[in-house]
């Protein structure tokens, strides 16, 4: 029976040893697809700084316009640089000790956030049903049958 228990003992380690490596190896995968993610938002937040600064260098000098924009500008240039330097793991174990510490607070922010990120997705995406003016008269009841 001391064969048994050597092989048993073997195959237990072995399945150890499969675990610990799979797991590793999607830990890596989901820290590289953050990684890329991250540098993706951080390209993001800058190529929108940029147009804020084109904008602000598109009004008069000095005007109210131009010096909103350039703070606007700024102010997105330091988010970027946030988002760059962002720590993701630290962040995702700060995120989860909040959670634990006030549950519903973050449950209702989560909901809060995907009911804006929703929002905003719709309102971005381009209306498929209409193809122009004649459509939306059409669509309120205006158009002639």
């Amino acid at each position: 029976m001391t064969d048994t228990s050597d092989l048993e003992s073997q195959a237990r380690a072995q399945a150890a040893d499969l675990g610990r490596k799979a797991k590793g190896a999607v830990k890596d995968t989901v820290r590289d697809a953050a990684d890329a993610a991250q540098s993706q938002a951080a390209r993001e937040v800058q190529a929108t700084a940029d147009a804020a600064g084109a904008a602000a260098d598109a009004f008069a000098p000095g005007t109210m316009q131009s010096q909103a924009a350039q703070m606007v500008a700024g102010h997105l240039e330091d988010a970027a640089h946030r988002v760059r330097s962002l720590d993701i793991e630290q962040t995702a174990r700060d995120v989860s000790a909040f959670a634990r510490r006030n549950p519903l607070l973050f449950l209702g922010g989560a909901a809060l956030a995907g009911f804006a990120a929703t929002r905003f997705l719709k309102a971005s995406e381009p209306d498929s049903r209409s193809n122009g003016p004649a459509d939306m008269t059409q669509e309120a009841g205006h158009g002639t049958s």
